[in-house]
């Protein structure tokens, strides 16, 4: 091999054969282990990326796991507020609204006879003025008023509530409005979470003019109408 010649130069005829067999013999093995090198960095990448796949997957599992029953209250505390609003009675909400007169009972007519009714009972309804009124801040029914009548005005999440507010933090019976001689007066029911008259937490207080009622997190705005 003449390219050769100047390594095997000055030697003799068996010792350059064996100079140049361990060239040949060392740059094959390093031609391998390049190879065997390659390959295991390729299996290496391939492991790494199988287990950051792994785990991208195990995170997204257990992701769902936590959030399902998380989305799945807050679709059930939803959905029984509003069939708790969708039960309330037309005519609770209003500035100067009617409530709805009580159902006149029906007249059971018998086939082919005729029975005489008393015209007057429809006339008799269940209207009370409207003495004043509360509208909430915040919250999912923000801007809403609700009015208020003479006599007892309660406020809570039940549905035969005066005021019914979709607010879990409520109780289902929290505070009552009343308006008796010409005077308002906030009265808390016991409630969980307390009521609060302007931030201080009240369990009777007079109300007057453009006071802020808080109860759970919800904030209203009581208006009197004189």
């Amino acid at each position: 091999m003449p390219f050769l010649a100047p390594i095997t130069h000055g030697m003799g005829r068996a010792e350059g054969r064996a100079l140049i067999a361990n060239l040949i013999v060392d740059f094959f093995r390093n031609l391998g282990q390049q190879r065997i090198d390659s390959v295991v960095s390729s299996a290496d990448a391939k492991k790494l990326g199988a287990i950051a796949k792994a785990k991208t997957q195990a995170a997204q599992k257990f992701n769902a796991a936590v959030d399902a029953p998380v989305k799945a209250a807050r679709r059930a505390v939803t959905t029984n507020a509003l069939k708790r609003v969708d039960a309330k009675k037309e005519g609770d909400v209003g500035w100067f609204s009617r409530k709805k007169a009580e159902a006149v009972p029906s007249a059971h007519v018998e086939q082919d006879r005729t029975m005489a009714l008393d015209v007057s009972q429809f006339n008799r309804g269940t209207f009370q003025p409207c003495v004043g009124w509360v509208v909430a801040r915040n919250g999912e029914l923000q801007g809403r008023d609700f009015r208020l009548v003479d006599g007892k005005n309660t406020i809570g999440t039940a549905a035969d509530c005066d005021v019914v507010l979709t607010d879990p933090y409520l109780s289902s019976k929290q505070a009552v409005i009343r308006y008796e001689n010409g005077t308002f007066t906030l009265v808390d029911l016991d409630s969980t979470n307390g009521t609060f008259l302007n931030d201080t937490r009240v369990s009777k207080e007079d109300l007057i003019d453009n006071d802020t009622i808080r109860v759970g997190r919800t904030e209203l705005k009581f208006k009197a109408l004189e």
